[in-house]
């Protein structure tokens, strides 16, 4: 699911700390925060980045709770600019989607992907088992990952947007 990275992103991926957590002291924020908008940039001026992955973010529809805004819109709202945003320490982990889809194990994304192949042409009538297995799924996980995390999965597996909300839904009225 790993984008493909040129040489010179590849070395700036590898530099780059893309856990907002773990980017501790102003000096770190500064070198982590050039790495992160050099190679946001550079995959985006490129085109590298899968249109579902790039649309969670720049897309109201893509937004799942979101009031008709975008991720993106309520960044500007608070006054970032595009550099800043590119910039700033929580940008990190839609930069991290952006190049290695969702943060979320390959066998939990393998178990539902293999859902949803089997259904073939996905109807509203496969809905209700796969919103099944992803409550299963978010359980079995110990439920550390949100409903957020399950909707890139479900658009990540071939869900397209009017049927992965309904992942996003299950997830968050799951217990």
């Amino acid at each position: 699911m790993k984008i493909e990275l040129t040489a010179d992103e590849e070395s700036l991926a590898e530099k780059l700390e893309f856990d907002p957590g773990k980017v501790r002291d102003h000096e770190d924020w500064k070198r982590n925060s050039e790495l992160a908008a050099q190679l946001a940039h550079s995959i985006l001026k490129r085109k590298a980045v899968p249109d579902h992955r790039l649309r969670y973010f720049t897309d109201p529809d893509y937004h799942p709770g979101g009031r008709n805004k975008s991720r993106r819109d309520n960044w500007v709202a608070n006054g970032n600019s595009y550099e800043d945003i590119l910039r700033h320490n929580n940008f990190l982990p839609y930069l991290r989607y952006f190049i290695h889809g969702p943060n979320i194990p390959k066998r939990i994304i393998d178990e539902f992907r293999q859902a949803v192949l089997d259904c073939g042409q996905v109807s509203s009538g496969d809905m209700p088992e796969l919103t099944k297995m992803a409550r299963r799924l978010w359980r079995e996980s110990g439920r550390i990952y949100d409903a957020n995390t399950f909707y890139q999965m479900a658009l990540e597996c071939g869900l397209n947007n009017f049927r992965a909300p309904s992942i996003h839904s299950a997830i968050r009225q799951a217990r």
